[in-house]
């Protein structure tokens, strides 16, 4: 038998359908696994195992600055406890003896070689390990990677990049963050990518307040021509007008050349994040999410890539996939004019040499668009960006006629630019939406009249950063660095990596070091003191960039990973010296953000039909708390966390929704919630799961019952979730078929290759509520 472990239970259940693995087999609890043919299937939940905090290493749990530097001896400790269950049954099925070789599903990627290697190693484990490493989830890609199984030791390069990555990362925010904690008595979230990617924003911020604006004045005619002649004031400007007004206007030259502008290039997850943030206003984090859906749904390619072509192995694939795209009426008739004009294959799409050094290819489209009519709004927006540009990629490049104007009246001379589309080719699909003015036509030597009127020209601040173009910048960082051996050697590589960006930017708006303001992503007031107060070292763009070369180099010299640790170590050591100075770092830094976010509608208000708007701390109706009053917290006392806005969306539609929540004993647990609205407040309250049998009040779930709202001391109707008698677990769906005289049936296989079967049905004395097998 061979066991395939997978990143996620979603990869594990495509998996093993393709495998022939359709039993599940239980482990503790609720978790499982697949088994059939020769395999078993299970799937890790991310990462199960990490390097655990610093009280793991007999360190204090509480921040103290005498205990630092923390340099541990690193150890792999089990993460999450809410994963032991799943722990323990990989543990269990990795030890079985009939389980002679292991396959490693987990994403083709430094990360997902990471993720098996600790879940590996943490259970010490000696047997052979293969490797399925593709870009693709389609049942075709998956067996053909099932044919030719690499050894997992051919991705050891991946592996210690990844790990050295880990640690590095772990020894700069454990320690720096600690450090800082103490100093302003607060959480810090300090990171070897974070906090210099903080302060270019905070430098860009401070830059837009410093600004100040400069107007001149130009003269402007009614074709759009303009003067190249500034004027300091309005008077001046308006001198120059008035000696042109009612004057015939010459035109000195016109030259005109045709010229073109090149398909843009598929998608790699970054350009793809900052597409669908230019379009629809997706920030990168959500662009990533949606991006893995559709990826594990097969409907895109592999999207944690930061490459932009494909292989020349790929070519039949793209033409096959684009004739599968004419079959959506949406896109026949474009595709179909493609195909007869022939898809543009060269350089720019397939390209292997551009691939070099690059673990996957770009994202495209999969072969098959099943199931794309119920994708969520989000999966739709992303699905159609990722399908329009491999449609524009393989169109005709855009040809266009550019001519160049001069104009002359009373001294005064003005030029314009015109263009004339030839071919729009992929221009006609640009999400860019660009405008093309009417094009000017005027005969070189020729006479014109026009009015002409004074333009006001104000200088204008940079813009503020979005998660468009902080990408950009993480993505080509070697713009910032003046080091030339350094600024060539990460050029083209970034810093961070495409699948930790949007995550990066997410922590620092979540620990309020940023503020999103509509698309803007803006630094407060706190996030611009911190960067301030730290050493310039801890905010070094370039140190960064110097670490992630070495990381590049460690999938090709494993040696290179204890030169890079000591480097951290140092770096480490040398911060905090500073900081423990008693003449340094004097007044704590405070937490302040005056910044408000932009109003976001998320809904309709249930109470007097106006629009719903998401604030800082909730969901409240534009019409005021003096009128209407609806108002929805995100923090709500029934639940755990917030409310997010998607969610928001579907409670004010009347639908009920899943929430983490929390029984008296302090167990965690799922629920389904609607809004519950006194009439003064707007609370949360628990969906029934149906009507008690005994006195018609609703019927509630708990962490370990199902209880009817009528109190214990009443009508006291409750069905226990854990039915120790018969050894089953009773889910709300259960419930629902008993209250409707519905019988159950449960079936279990165990790993001793036991099944069980039984049909179960509801009895109620009166005083208990029995659940009864088929043979009682």
């Amino acid at each position: 038998m061979k066991l395939i472990i997978t990143e996620k239970p979603s990869t594990a259940q495509t998996i093993a359908h393709v495998v022939g693995a359709r039993e599940k087999i239980y482990g503790e609890g609720k978790e499982f696994c697949y088994k059939g043919g020769d395999f078993y299937v299970v799937g890790a939940r991310g990462h199960l195992y990490g390097l655990g905090l610093p009280q793991d290493y007999g360190y204090s749990k509480t921040y103290k600055i005498e205990e630092l530097p923390i340099f541990p001896d690193f150890k792999i400790f089990p993460d999450n406890p809410m994963n032991e269950p799943l722990r323990s049954l990989i543990s269990q099925l990795m030890s079985l003896d009939e389980v002679t070789e292991i396959i490693n599903a987990c994403d083709a990627g430094r990360e997902g070689e990471l993720i098996f290697r600790h879940i590996y190693q943490a259970n010490h484990c000696t047997k052979p390990v293969k490797r399925i490493w593709t870009n693709s989830m389609t049942d075709e890609a998956i067996r053909a990677c099932l044919d030719i199984l690499p050894p997992d030791s051919d991705y050891d390069g991946e592996y210690y990049a990844a790990l050295a990555r880990e640690k590095a990362d772990w020894l700069i925010g454990m320690n720096l963050s600690r450090l800082y904690g103490v100093l302003d008595n607060y959480p810090h979230r300090v990171g070897r990518v974070k906090t210099p990617i903080l302060s270019i924003v905070a430098d860009r911020d401070n830059e837009i307040e410093r600004f100040n604006k400069e107007v001149t004045y130009r003269l402007e005619m009614d074709n759009g021509a303009l003067s190249n002649e500034f004027w300091n004031t309005s008077e001046e400007a308006e001198q120059a007008r008035s000696r042109c007004a009612g004057k015939p206007v010459n035109v000195l030259s016109a030259v005109s050349a045709e010229k073109r502008e090149n398909r843009p290039l598929l998608h790699s997850l970054t350009t793809l994040q900052q597409e669908a943030n230019r379009v629809y206003g997706l920030t990168a984090k959500q662009v990533l999410e949606t991006a893995q859906s559709l990826y594990e749904k097969k409907l895109i390619t592999y999207p944690r890539t930061d490459c932009n072509y494909i292989s020349e192995d790929m070519q039949d694939k793209v033409r096959q996939t684009v004739e599968n795209i004419e079959k959506r009426n949406e896109y026949s008739e474009r595709v179909g004019q493609l195909v007869s004009n022939g898809l543009n294959l060269d350089g720019r799409v397939v390209n292997s040499k551009a691939m070099n050094g690059h673990d996957h290819h770009a994202i495209i489209p999969e072969l098959s668009f099943s199931g794309v009519n119920s994708l969520s709004d989000n999966e739709r927006k992303v699905y159609e960006l990722v399908v329009n540009r491999l449609l524009c990629a393989v169109d005709k490049e855009y040809i266009y006629k550019e001519t160049n104007y001069e104009f002359w009246c009373e001294d005064v001379t003005f030029t314009l630019k015109s263009i004339k589309p030839i071919t729009k080719g992929w221009k006609s699909y640009d999400t860019r939406n660009e405008s093309i003015s009417e094009y000017a036509d005027y005969s070189e030597e020729s006479t014109i009249n026009a009015n002409i009127s004074i333009k006001e020209c104000a200088t204008k601040p940079k813009n503020h950063f979005t998660d468009e173009t902080l990408l950009s910048v993480m993505n080509n960082i070697d713009n910032r660095i003046e080091d030339r051996e350094l600024k060539s050697a990460i050029s083209g590589k970034g810093i961070g990596t495409e699948a930790t960006r949007a995550d990066i930017i997410e922590q620092l708006v979540n620990a309020g070091y940023l503020e999103r303001q509509g698309k803007s992503i803006i630094a407060t007031k706190f996030g611009k003191d911190f960067v301030k107060s730290v050493p310039e070292s801890v905010v070094s763009i370039d140190r960064s960039a110097e670490w992630e070369q070495i990381f590049n180099k460690i999938k090709t010299d494993h040696g290179e990973a204890d030169k890079l640790i000591n480097e951290v170590k140092e770096f480490v050591e040398s911060v905090i010296l500073i900081e423990k100075s008693p003449d340094h770092r004097i007044t704590p830094v405070e937490c302040t953000n005056p910044y408000e976010r932009e109003r976001k509608q998320v809904g309709i208000c249930p109470r007097c039909g106006k629009n719903v708007y998401e604030s800082e701390k909730g969901y409240l109706c534009e019409s005021g708390k003096d009128n209407c009053g609806f108002a929805l917290w995100k923090k709500n006392i029934n639940i755990k966390g917030e409310i997010p806005s998607e969610k928001a969306e579907k409670l004010l539609k009347g639908e009920s929704v899943s929430f983490r929540t929390t029984s008296k004993d302090g167990k965690e647990y799922s629920a389904n919630f609607l809004i519950e609205d006194t009439g003064t407040y707007i609370n949360l309250r628990k969906e029934s799961v149906g009507n008690c049998p005994r006195c018609g009040s609703p019927i509630y779930e708990s962490a370990s019952s199902f209880y009817c709202s009528s109190g214990k001391d009443k009508c006291g109707f409750t069905v226990w979730k854990e039915d120790r008698k018969n050894g089953i677990e009773i889910t709300a769906a259960n419930l629902r078929d008993f209250l409707s005289g519905k019988t159950v049936t449960k079936q279990k296989k165990m790993l001793n290759g036991e099944t069980v079967k039984t049909k179960y049905s509801m009895a109620d004395t009166g005083t208990y509520v029995n659940i009864l097998s088929e043979k009682e």
